[in-house]
């Protein structure tokens, strides 16, 4: 195993939930989150691969400010992606630690050479695919999911109503 990769200040967590709205109305009630920005009525992942295999997928994708860190909540609208995954073998809970890299290969390669077993979830560097952004597997991480993303124009203009959320 070589030396762990130095990733930068987390993103965002992301957080699997069954039902989105109803997700947004108990955090705020609950914990004061908010306020949310919604990615629409369905997130549509036609170019990404799923365990290696081209897997289209749809969620339902928010972003809310918590205590200073943005929390994405993904409501799996489909039984395709590692989210409905999760959802049905642990239900709703934390999923991933997501980080914006700007050496998007070199972060990636390094998190795989600490740990060559380490397997991609969701491979999203392929070129239909705006953002390069790929899942690791959680198992060697206690069981939570790292998601690097490409910091770039694109991605940050992409993102930019969220991060507005922590202004």
């Amino acid at each position: 195993m070589t030396a762990p990769p130095r990733l930068p200040e987390l993103f965002h967590i992301g957080w699997v939930v069954r039902d989105c709205a109803a997700a947004q109305e108990e955090l705020s009630a609950r914990l004061g989150a908010g306020p949310f920005v919604s990615f629409g009525d369905e997130s549509r992942f036609d170019q990404a691969l799923v365990h290696g295999k081209p897997t289209p997928f749809a969620l339902k994708v928010a972003f809310g400010a918590l205590g200073g860190v943005l929390l994405e909540l993904l409501e799996p609208l489909d039984d395709r992606s590692p989210h409905a995954e999760f959802l049905g073998e642990r239900g709703e809970g934390l999923h991933h630690l997501a980080f914006l890299v700007t050496d998007f290969d070199e972060q990636l390669a390094a998190i795989r050479a600490a740990d060559p077993e380490t397997n991609l979830l969701i491979d999203g560097t392929g070129p239909g695919n705006p953002v390069r952004w790929a899942y690791l597997d959680g198992g060697k991480a206690r069981g939570t999911v790292i998601e690097l993303l490409e910091r770039t124009p694109l991605a940050e203009a992409h993102f930019a109503p969220a991060l507005e959320l922590l202004r």
